[in-house]
């Protein structure tokens, strides 16, 4: 356990592009104690909010209804559908350093469509990112590879949390009217901003399908109990 999650704690340090480890015995001691992580943040985030909440501190959202149309239904989507897709969106790119720039720019104005609808606002912010990408991309160009490898290095911190935050973000449509002026948005994206750490993180070091893999394993548990709290 100390040394799985020590070794992850010291990725958070620094997170950068690994070799991909075939130690298979690692492997899954890293998914167990990460899985565990995971559930004790979210049990953790789930006790304030709960407690907050019976003390009226805090206001309640109306949640997205997954099991609007079964329990059946809701688990393909929990275990299979959304693990999937969200990870072929959010993680596939943090292997590759050209589509993790495209990645970045997309992301960034379909954020800023979500503050603002003004045409002219949305206009500027894309034709800014196009020449942020155009630019980034001549200058990576004419670096020679030890100084690619160094710029890469710098910009992939950025980039590990940026999809982390960005993964959690999406999540706040999960609650009907929440936005970021209430600070309660944290109890309901944070267990997403974490899980997107330890999946990121198993995903830079073993492969996207174990990323996959513990993403599908904690919603198998999550569901159910969803289910049986409703």
């Amino acid at each position: 356990m100390l040394e799985s999650l020590s070794a992850y704690l010291q990725y958070l340090k620094s997170p950068r592009l690994l070799v991909l480890s075939k130690d298979k015995k690692m492997l899954w001691k890293d998914l167990l104690w990460l899985l565990v992580l995971d559930i004790a943040f979210a049990t953790l985030i789930g006790v304030i909010y709960y407690t907050l909440l019976h003390f009226k501190l805090i206001r309640e959202y109306e949640e997205f209804d997954i099991f609007k149309y079964g329990f059946l239904l809701a688990m393909f989507f929990g275990v299979v559908f959304a693990p999937i897709s969200e990870e072929l969106l959010f993680r596939w790119q943090l292997r590759k350093p050209k589509w993790s720039i495209l990645f970045v720019l997309i992301s960034l104005e379909i954020v800023a469509w979500t503050f603002t609808k003004n045409d002219y606002a949305l206009f500027f912010t894309a034709i800014g990112l196009l020449l942020i990408g155009l630019t980034t991309v001549l200058v990576m160009s004419k670096l020679n590879r030890l100084k690619k490898v160094k710029v890469f290095r710098m910009y992939y911190v950025f980039l590990f949390y940026y999809t982390a935050i960005l993964f959690g973000y999406v999540h706040i449509t999960n609650a009907k009217g929440l936005t970021l002026a209430d600070p309660t948005f944290i109890f309901y994206i944070g267990s997403q901003i974490f899980g997107g750490l330890t999946m990121g993180y198993l995903r830079v070091k073993y492969g996207l399908k174990y990323g996959i893999l513990l993403h599908a394993t904690f919603n198998l548990i999550a569901v159910p109990l969803a289910w049986w709290m409703s």
